[in-house]
Order: C-alpha cells, then structure tokens, then sequence
C-alpha cells in the first residue's frame, strides 16, 4: 500500500476517517502498519505483506468462510489464469463480447475517458486488474476477501495507480459516492445476500457513474435441477474430493468436444429452455443438462478449476433478466446494456442519482 491511499479510505462499519500508523516501509509501499479508526481506536486494521486486511477469515460466518476457502485454493491452483497469453485473450476478448466492448480497448478507454476513481470488486489474482488499468489515468481500487489479493498483489504491487484491499463487498471501507466506475463481473453471486451487496455497491458509486456487473443466469429445468444435485453433495464434500470429480466431469467435457458432432433441434422446447437451432453437442450439454466445461486454448486443470469454480464455493445464486433490471430501477440506476447468455448477464448501468447517505447495516 502506498501512503496517499488512506485519504480515500474509511472505517467500513463507521464511516469514520482512518490515520495510519507505519510499521515498515519497502520502495515506497507501507508492508507493515495500521489504519486506526479517528473516532474509536479500538476499530484498527492491519496492514501485512503490503495489503491492508479489513477482512479477518477466522472471523467470517462458516459459510462465507467457506466460499473464500474454495476461492483460495481454486487461484492457488491455477495463479497464472489469464495472466499467460492463451487464457489471457480467451478471457479478455469474451469480456469485451459480454460489455459490448465491440473495439476492445477502445471501447473500455471510451467508458473510462473521465474517470478518476474505479472500484474492481472481486479482483482474485488480477485477472481484469490490468485490462481497467491499462485503459485510464486515474486510480484503481481491487478489492478481494479472499487470499488472492495477495497473488494480485505480488504481481501489481509496481503499479502506482493500483491499490489494493482484502476486503468483503458486504463491508466496504469507502465513503458514498467515491467512484465513477464499478466493476463487479463473476463476483457478487458468490455473496451471502447478492441483492443487499449490489446495494452497497451501488452506495459507492457517484451520481452519473457507471457499473459494470455479471452474475449467473438461471438455466433450464434440466440443467438446473444436475446443478443443485451435485452442489448439493460437492459444496459439502473435501475439497480433494471436489477436484476429483471435477477432474472426472472435465474429462467428459473434453470426450464431448473431441466428437466435433452437432444435433439439430427442429422444434422449440420452452419446457426445457431450449430453442430450435443447430447445436454443437457438447454445448447443448453444457448450456442445458450439466455444466461440463472445456476449451482446448486451456491446459487440463485450467479447464477442471472453471468447473470446480462452480461445483464447490458453497453461494454461487442464479438470476433471471427480469431480477436485474428489477434491482437497476429500485436503485436508480439505467440499463444502458444487457447481454444475456445461457450461462449469465453482463449489464452496463448508469447511476442516475445519490442514495441515502446512512451507513448500511453489515448485518
């Protein structure tokens, strides 16, 4: 952390200004110290390792707890996700197709052109960390509950215009109306309550700024009753035992790519959530019957950890375009883009006005 981030930052029960307190310095970073709450002392958080820590792990709920410890070991596992270039433009271009980013860059430096402040909420290792960076002059804040932060850390920490934060979207050390862009893709389903933290989300963001959110979509009959039944066993089973099967599930995955068939589907089936059309046949299972993920731009257990990545982290919600766009307008906010696919909803919002500015309960 570097000295000037703590004027941005705040008590996230309180709201109150936080001082800081320098233990150890290295090139410029604080590695060692504390954020001391102005107001009550007794409310301090530590910085180690250069990361400010507003989360305690051994404090969270069990199961919050539990979805962070799924997180750590999927990033421990594959740390270089998106960060080599054969995921790293897989995952970048398939974020410009689902935030109609139709110019890649272009497009993202056109969204940031005027803003000072971007909150990325969920960072993991990084993955969009550089791909915001890269495209605006102002300061970025990631933020992450789980032990990730400190892989995005090691691998950012050279980056003035980054600062980075362990800390809970449902706790957010940030006074109201901070930022001009919000960012939360893959991230906010994984929550406890993801209604009431899109609402804290949406407390940080200034009037006139923007958010950028994905969250999973509700499936198909089929497809959603084979995921509550294996999520049912696996978010309660070992975490070695969860790999296994998602190592097995993969394999089959991958049995189902390498047939190159495809089936076609004469008639609608709205019972099933499937519409007529060509498919191939791995996809057709994937989207409607099981998730069985593969892409052969990725090695074997890249491809495994995106299916253990939905099969164990105990919250993963799913929604319909209709809750979306229910939340956007109880909270103010205009859709200006929406894009709907089988597996979730990516939406562009813009914040029409202030909220309330009481501190939220955390609950």
């Amino acid at each position: 952390m570097r000295a000037f981030a703590v004027e941005y930052l705040v008590c996230p029960d309180t709201g109150a200004p936080l001082r800081l307190e320098i233990h150890k310095q290295e090139d410029g970073h604080i590695v060692e110290g504390e954020l001391i709450s102005t107001h009550d002392a007794t409310r301090r958080y530590p910085i180690r390792r250069g990361v400010p820590r507003f989360v305690d792990s051994e404090q969270l709920p069990s199961e919050q707890r539990d979805t962070v410890e799924s997180f750590a070991y999927k990033w421990s596992r594959i740390p270089n996700y998106a960060h080599e270039q054969a995921t790293k433009s897989n995952r970048e271009q398939w974020y410009f197709e689902r935030f109609g980013f139709k110019r890649g860059d272009s497009d993202v430096r056109d969204l940031l052109r005027t803003a000072h402040f971007v909150l990325e909420a969920g960072t993991g290792t990084g993955v969009d960390t550089d791909l915001l960076a890269r495209n605006f002059d102002g300061l970025l804040f990631g933020i992450d509950i789980s032990s990730a932060i400190d892989l995005a850390y090691e691998r950012l920490r050279q980056h003035e215009r980054i600062v980075l934060l362990q800390a809970d979207i449902g706790r957010l050390p940030f006074r109201p109306d901070l930022f001009d862009v919000v960012s939360c893709d893959q991230v906010l389903h994984h929550t406890p309550d993801p209604p009431a933290y899109y609402k804290r989300l949406v407390r940080v963001l200034r009037p006139g700024g923007r958010m950028l959110l994905y969250v999973y979509r509700i499936k198909g009959p089929l497809r959603e009753f084979a995921d509550d039944h294996l999520r049912g066993i696996l978010t309660q089973a070992p975490l070695a035992a969860c790999l296994d099967f998602s190592e097995r599930i993969t394999r089959f995955g991958r049995a189902l790519s390498r047939l190159r068939a495809t089936v076609e589907i004469e008639d609608d089936m709205p019972e099933l959530g499937i519409k007529h059309g060509t498919y191939d046949v791995q996809r057709l299972i994937y989207d409607h019957v099981l998730k069985c993920f593969w892409n052969d731009d990725y090695d074997f257990m890249t491809n495994a950890m995106i299916n253990f990545d939905w099969y164990r982290p105990l919250h993963a919600f799913r929604y319909s375009e209709a809750d979306i766009r229910g939340w956007s307008a109880a909270e103010g906010l205009d859709i200006q883009h929406i894009d709907v696919s089988p597996s979730g909803i990516s939406t562009i919002m813009q914040k029409l006005h202030s909220q309330d500015s009481t501190q939220p309960s955390t609950g």
